[in-house]
């Protein structure tokens, strides 16, 4: 009595010290198996050099394994305003948060937060994903409106998205742009502070792994066909170079950038900071672009809306990231990597650029 008692008062205060997997439900309905990608040996090399950065803790080149995309039904449950998380029998879910690692990052784990009940009848789902999503274009499109695909293609019956009022306005577009032509849809919002009593709830599965923008093909084509619909893209205009700098970012910075925009100029580059474009405006450009050179950023989730291109992408040699790669197999492009120094506190370092020449050189005037 005294532990279910203890649990309670944990549980009013928005704090949950336990979790659950709902994987083996019974309500389970699976939309599509797994698969397994295959890579070639240049591939299979970057993604070992991949793995080798991170000591192997997360390592594609031995596989990469595509989630299969289900559906499970759960009745009685509650959704956390502050991170999205959904609470069944007083334990989270784990497959409401991606994973163990990120729920134990999550707020619906660690913070004790005010939460104020709400009761709510009839059928609700919900994408949230926070923190991690907050004001991140790349967890937004990989983590969470891909999963609307699973609710909008797959149920017809009147259903309620819940989301935030508080996202950024590119997130309340595109949500709008995905949900548009689905009579069958309706977005509510959540206050950071309340928890919902939900009668009950769609839970559609994550699609992207960890470090992977890599998504189905029917599921990736969906959700830029949506944006490029949403914005308006012009498909008519001229294709464009470009590189996308992060010399203003407080991270990450190609500190011998000065010396490679010469080099691009004669290859007709034009020189792109993400963060002085409107996101109509980046979807248009990315739309346009032939060929994207960039290091490792979010700016580059863009390429998720680029109708065809080439990639280079520069790395330091302690943090070799595959999101990107993993996203350009996916829809198609051809990519390569340059690894730079070994990066600094902030993962600033320099690039080699004769490399940098001779691929410039390979992909012509």
């Amino acid at each position: 009595m005294l532990k279910k008692a203890f649990f309670g008062v944990l549980h009013a205060l928005g704090y949950y010290s336990r979790y659950t997997s709902v994987l083996h439900h019974p309500s389970k309905q699976l939309l599509s198996p797994g698969f397994v990608v295959q890579f070639d040996e240049t591939e299979k090399a970057f993604l070992e050099d991949s793995a080798r950065s991170f000591n192997y803790a997360i390592d594609y080149s031995l596989g990469y394994r595509q989630k299969e995309q289900y559906l499970i039904q759960l009745q009685e449950v509650e959704v956390l305003g502050n991170s999205g998380a959904v609470v069944l029998d007083g334990k989270v879910v784990v497959e409401s948060v991606g994973e163990v690692s990120r729920l134990a990052k999550s707020d619906a784990f660690k913070e004790v937060s005010l939460l104020l009940p709400k009761q709510k009848r009839g059928l609700y789902t919900s994408v949230l994903h926070l923190p991690w999503a907050d004001q991140n274009n790349y967890h937004w499109f990989f983590d969470c409106l891909p999963r609307l695909y699973l609710v909008l293609e797959h149920m017809q019956e009147p259903i309620k998205i819940i989301m935030r009022l508080d996202m950024a306005p590119y997130q309340l577009e595109t949500l709008a742009f995905v949900v548009k032509e689905y009579p069958q849809a309706e977005i509510v919002y959540i206050g950071k502070h309340e928890k919902w009593q939900v009668e009950e709830f769609a839970l559609p599965s994550f699609l992207a792994n960890t470090q992977s923008g890599y998504l189905p093909r029917n599921v990736a084509d969906w959700l830029r066909h949506k944006v490029w619909q949403g914005y308006g893209v012009q498909p008519n205009k001229p294709k464009r170079r470009i590189y996308i700098s992060r010399a203003k970012a407080k991270t990450r910075r190609v500190l011998n950038e000065q010396e490679l925009l010469p080099l691009l100029e004669r290859h007709s580059f034009e020189v792109v900071r993400a963060e002085e474009l409107t996101y109509q405006q980046q979807v248009q450009l990315f739309y346009e672009a032939e060929v994207v050179v960039a290091p490792h950023g979010a700016g580059l989730t863009n390429l998720l809306f680029s109708e065809q291109c080439q990639v280079l992408e520069f790395h330091p040699a302690n943090l070799i990231k595959t999101h990107y790669f993993l996203l350009c197999k996916a829809l198609g492009f051809r990519y390569s990597a340059v690894v730079g120094s070994t990066g600094d506190k902030q993962e600033n370092y320099a690039v080699p650029v004769l490399e940098v020449e001779t691929w410039l050189r390979g992909i012509g005037a």
